[in-house]
């Protein structure tokens, strides 16, 4: 029993030491978002650019893995061009800014590369809609005002994975983040042009530790 405490009491100072020795990094990022909302007849043609810029702070757990939260602000959303769909053609945008909380497992491959996963949280800050095409007279609308964010969900969820090269100062890498649950709330305006889409956001991006 000695023997076992003993060897127990090794190593939680051995694990301790490791997770002090590595201090947590905070830092600042920001990079380009090539966004789109995942609804029939939309494609990889169709992606809106937006952006994103924010803080993460990585803790270090030992040395393969370490948690990363973020907060971001970063525009999301899609464009649409509905020349082929017998509307007068022009494109229409979805802009959908939110405020994003994802929270990253972080699995070090090699020294400087590493493997990030983990759920992601979102607040929608704002929303708009605009379009050169004759989409308002094809579903009754007045005008682009009605299409706010009243028409949305406050709320996203989804997951996020992507890979990162963590230098000495700088980190640069790019995720992929999939929403679980619907954009639009289920009523006339906005639902009737995305029906149960969910948003879909690539992110390249760079940082500078602090």
């Amino acid at each position: 029993m000695k023997k076992i405490i003993l060897l127990f009491s090794v190593l939680c100072l051995l694990v301790t030491h490791n997770v002090v020795a590595q201090e947590p990094v905070t830092g600042i990022k920001g990079g380009v978002n090539l966004t789109t909302l995942t609804i029939d007849g939309n494609n990889d043609e169709n992606l809106k650019f937006g952006f994103h810029v924010g803080v993460f702070n990585k803790i270090p757990l030992n040395s393969k893995f370490a948690v990363q939260p973020e907060l971001l602000y970063s525009s999301k959303g899609m464009k649409q061009s509905f020349e082929t769909d017998g509307i007068g053609g022009g494109d229409t945008k979805f802009n959908l800014n939110y405020i994003d909380l994802p929270v990253y497992l972080v699995y070090n491959l090699s020294r400087d590369f590493e493997f990030q996963f983990g759920p992601y949280l979102s607040y929608l800050a704002n929303a708009n809609f605009k379009t050169e095409a004759e989409v308002l007279d094809a579903f009754a609308f007045e005008s682009e005002d009605e299409i706010d964010r009243d028409n949305f969900h406050s709320l996203d969820f989804g997951l996020s994975a992507g890979l990162a090269f963590d230098l000495q100062m700088v980190v640069v890498g790019f995720n992929y983040s999939f929403g679980l649950t619907p954009v639009a709330k289920d009523n006339r305006y906005s639902y009737a042009f995305l029906d149960d889409a969910k948003n879909s956001v690539i992110r390249l991006y760079a940082g500078l530790k602090f």
